[in-house]
């Protein structure tokens, strides 16, 4: 969801839905798991106008939630729709 951050800039938290096949030790393995992203800025506004079940490539970073919580999370910096 959409928000304004309390200097207004534009905050959207959203998460990611992964799902790809991997080779692991010559094995093929399905990969799948959820990651808990964030965008700001014009970045949060083009994200809020996807579809839900959008497929999307996303380039960010790592971090963690907050200093006190050590939970990942992907900090958007590029997306396409795939």
């Amino acid at each position: 969801m959409l928000r304004y951050s309390p200097a207004g800039v534009a905050v959207i938290e959203f998460t990611i839905d992964h799902l790809s096949r991997r080779i692991e030790a010559d094995v093929a393995r399905q990969v799948r798991c959820e990651i808990h992203a964030i965008a700001l800025g014009q970045l949060a506004l083009t994200i809020a106008e996807f579809k839900v079940e959008s497929k999307l490539k996303l380039i960010g970073f790592l971090n963690r939630k907050n200093q006190k919580n050590p939970q990942l999370v992907l900090h958007a910096q590029q997306v396409a729709l795939i």
